[in-house]
């Protein structure tokens, strides 16, 4: 990870109830090609959007798009975020490629934070 790429949007999910329905409309509109994902069921992760993102099952109703913000360190983020008053929706997380964590902010709006492995 570059310095360049810390604290920029690197990431973007949308939530879906039919998942397969959600990609063959981006994939008809936009042409975008879909994987399926290593670590979570139902997870179907592009590329080829401009920026790498995934569509997924919807967890909840209140559930929206969460875009993704690579840090330096999903501690440390966490922290301040909690100090600026916001609240922690998932706490620090595991998958293959990294770690993220779903933070919302003081006005309700949901967002992701993402350290790669190195």
């Amino acid at each position: 990870m570059s310095k360049e790429s810390l604290n920029t949007i690197n990431y973007f999910e949308l939530p879906s109830d039919e998942t397969s329905q959600l990609k063959e409309f981006y994939t008809s509109l936009f042409n975008w090609r879909f994987e399926e994902g290593k670590d979570t069921p139902d997870y179907w992760y592009t590329e080829s959007a401009g920026m790498k993102g995934a569509i997924l099952k919807r967890r909840s109703n209140r559930q929206n798009a969460t875009f993704y913000i690579e840090v330096d360190s999903i501690d440390e983020c966490v922290s301040k975020a909690k100090s600026a008053g916001a609240n922690v929706v998932v706490d620090k997380h595991e998958i293959s490629e990294g770690f993220y964590a779903l933070l919302e902010d003081p006005q309700g709006n949901v967002i992701g934070v993402w350290e790669g492995k190195t």
